[in-house]
Formats: C-alpha cells, sequence, structure tokens
C-alpha cells in the first residue's frame, strides 16, 4: 500500500541519475522486481519494496528508477525530526540490496500487531455482516468458541466488542496515528 509521504516518515525521497551497468554505486530496479510495486502519480515515481511483513518506501522526485536502466541515487536527507526514521529506511534498502533479503533485525516486532491484526480482520467481517459469534469463531477457533460463548464469564464476547470499536475507529480514520508510530 502507498502512503502520501507526509503520512509516513519512512518514506526515502531520491533523485535518479542515470548510471553505466557497470558503475558499483548503481542500482537497477530488475534486480529488485520480485519485491516492487511501482506507482506514476504527480510527477513522481513511487516504489514500495515489500515483502508481505516488511516494506521499503522511495519516492524518485527526479529521474526514473524504470524506464532508463542502472540508476545512481541521490538520497534527499534534511532536517531532524524525521531523519532517524530516513536513515533506517536507507539501512534497510543497503540490506535488501546487499543480501537480496529483507534483515529481520531492521524491522522490530510492532507492539500491539497481534490486536491490529484481529482488528482488521474484525473490519473485514464488519463489512461482510457477521455476527459477533461468527466473529469470535473466525479469530479463535470453533472450539474455544464452542466451550466458552456461553460459558460463566463473557470474556470472547467482551473482546470481540472491543475489536469492533476499535474497527470501526481505525475505519473513521484512526489508522493515520498507525503510520507515525
Amino acid at each position: 500500500m502507498l502512503w502520501h509521504a507526509d503520512l509516513d516518515p519512512f518514506v526515502l525521497q531520491v533523485r535518479a541519475l542515470p548510471a553505466a551497468g557497470s558503475d558499483p554505486e548503481a542500482i537497477d530496479l530488475a534486480r529488485l522486481a520480485r519485491w516492487a510495486t511501482i506507482v506514476r502519480g504527480g510527477g513522481r515515481e513511487h516504489v514500495a519494496l515489500s515483502d508481505g511483513w516488511h516494506r521499503i518506501r522511495i519516492d524518485v522526485v527526479e529521474g526514473t528508477l524504470v524506464e532508463e536502466g542502472p540508476a545512481r541515487l541521490d538520497y534527499l536527507l534534511s532536517g531532524l525530526t524525521q531523519l532517524d526514521a530516513h536513515v533506517l529506511t536507507l539501512r534497510r534498502m543497503l540490506g535488501l540490496w546487499r543480501t537480496g533479503r529483507f534483515a529481520g533485525t531492521l524491522y522490530p516486532t510492532e507492539p500491539g500487531l497481534p490486536r491490529r491484526l484481529e482488528t482488521l480482520r474484525v473490519g473485514d467481517a464488519i463489512a461482510a455482516g457477521a455476527s459477533y459469534r461468527e466473529m469470535a469463531v473466525a479469530l479463535y477457533g470453533e472450539q474455544l468458541v464452542g466451550s466458552e460463548w456461553k460459558g460463566r464469564s463473557d470474556f470472547l464476547m467482551s473482546r470481540v466488542r472491543r475489536r469492533v470499536e476499535e474497527a470501526t475507529r481505525m475505519a473513521a480514520g484512526a489508522w493515520r496515528a498507525l503510520l507515525r508510530t
């Protein structure tokens, strides 16, 4: 997914200058093609490199990574408030370029990720018209729901309600805050 760079501090902006294929400092996007999604708009190329779990986002503000073969990148870094995020993105890109894989050590586990994934699933279930019980079965399994749904505690129903409330907030715009973490 491509977010506007103003919402995502991890977007690295670059200028791409044509380079010879023999230039050791050049990058050839063809080498990263299996992870690349490229979108053009607003006079820019937006490149997202992702394996589904890890992501590197590059906005080409001048030149091209797509049409002219290898390019030498000028990294546009300025200011202090987002510099750490930009440097981390640059380190991730360098790791991918050098090893051909996303370096897990540069992608720390996000706190709350399992809850966020449940919230996304609940959002999909809401859109599909699922009942709370159907959501609970999808999230926690038929066996647990069968034994605990009408049990002494309503912990499963409460958990589903919390996820529904969170999914509703996310759909109303709270998802933007996730990009600033």
